[in-house]
């Protein structure tokens, strides 16, 4: 009995000092998680794991969610204060944010992980919208951060976002064929961009070669680019890049192509005339307009023109003569004679202030000048005529001697 009461009393020892051990463990970890609870956070490092490192979302952006839920900045923040199921939740309804993670570590340093959407294609809907589409068949919005090189699709047939069966598999289809696009250094750069015709089929337009590809649907995708590799390498290299106006490899084993005729040719030839033209009409023009540069109009043209000024009806020189000769015999008869100056005397006329010629480029005519009209100018040669006639002395005849 006193063995089994040792045993006991042991047992019961043992079992108290573990107890002891974990309650004392217990607590000493709740100190410890709330002292670092209290604790404020030392520091913040945001991690955005991106398409090629090309990001559409910034760490900018990225504070300025978490603010926005925590209510408040998170510099110097209390750590227990910061509900971070809620903040990421907030960053996972960006558009353009995949998967948030967010942690501290032992040096309560917010670590925050990112995991950006990869948008696989640029679409262009019929109406003129566009979007960016990422692997998951998710629309994307255009960002003006950053604009991504991707395959291009155009005429898309709606832009609602619940799709259609066939519209779903049409995006499901333009996904698959712009992720082997994007992954082949080739395609990505021979492919200019992809249209979309109303039967929901595509048709590929080359940046080398003057034609249209038919690729029909997105099935076997990957036969049909290898048979247009083969048609390039075998084919398209030996008879030019723009014999064929239609490339077909929608058809099972074959490659189609559709010569170009004539007809083709010669409004080819017509369009690149036309459009050589049009450059030599633009450059003319722009020549012209560097070079003839337009004044400003008057409104009185005749107040800037240099005007000859000229005066009518001055009397002639004989008719000068005339006249003094019958003011004369007016005055002392036929018998005195008098003496006649050879030219008539002229009042010396003032010099008209004239203004410098102002030329008007843009004109073709001239405006004709304004003559300047002196009145009674005949009058006043004839007063000067008659007082020198009355200035002049009468010559007297000596009295007649007998001897």
């Amino acid at each position: 009995m006193s063995d089994n009461k040792k045993y006991t009393f042991r047992k019961i020892l043992v079992i108290s000092v573990w107890i002891l051990l974990g309650s004392g463990t217990i607590v000493l970890l709740v100190a410890a998680i709330t002292r670092k609870n209290n604790e404020q956070i030392t520091g913040i490092e945001i991690n955005i794991s991106g398409v090629q490192n090309n990001y559409f979302i910034d760490k900018k952006e990225v504070l300025k969610i978490l603010e926005k839920t925590n209510g408040k900045s998170l510099q110097k923040a209390i750590v227990s204060s910061l509900d971070l199921t809620e903040m990421e939740n907030a960053l996972q309804k960006d558009q353009w944010i995949k998967k948030a993670e967010m942690f501290f570590d032992n040096n309560n340093v917010l670590q925050i992980k990112i995991a950006e959407r990869e948008p696989v294609a640029r679409i262009f809907t019929a109406s003129g919208a566009s979007f960016y589409l990422d692997s998951s068949l998710t629309r994307l919005p255009l960002s003006d951060k950053f604009s991504a090189r991707l395959p291009v699709f155009t005429n898309f047939p709606t832009d609602v976002i619940v799709l259609s069966k066939e519209d779903s598999i049409l995006l499901n289809e333009i996904k698959s064929l712009s992720e082997f696009i994007g992954n082949d250094p080739f395609w990505m750069a021979q492919i200019d961009q992809i249209d979309i015709t109303p039967e929901r089929t595509f048709e590929l337009v080359p940046k080398l070669g003057n034609q249209v590809i038919r690729f029909g649907n997105g099935d076997n995708y990957e036969e049909k680019f290898n048979k247009l590799l083969a048609f390039y390498k075998q084919v398209q290299t030996r008879t030019g890049w723009n014999r064929y106006s239609i490339i077909d490899v929608q058809y099972k084993n074959q490659v189609i192509g559709v010569n170009r005729n004539a007809q083709e040719i010669k409004m080819d030839s017509l369009r690149a005339i036309e459009i050589m033209k049009k450059i030599i009409v633009d450059a003319q023009k722009s020549t012209n307009d560097s070079t003839n540069v337009q004044l400003s109009q008057p409104e009185d043209d005749n107040s800037n023109i240099n005007n000859s000024h000229e005066i009518e009806n001055v009397p002639d020189e004989n008719a000068g003569k005339a006249q003094i000769n019958e003011e004369k015999n007016k005055i002392s008869g036929s018998v005195t004679p008098i003496h006649v100056p050879e030219k008539p005397t002229f009042k010396k006329t003032e010099p008209v202030e004239t203004k410098p010629l102002i030329t008007h480029p843009s004109s073709h005519e001239k405006p004709s000048p304004t003559r300047v009209k002196k009145a009674g100018a005949k009058k006043e040669v004839l007063k000067k005529q008659e007082e020198k006639i009355k200035q002049v002395p009468k010559a007297v005849m000596p009295p007649k001697s007998d001897y």
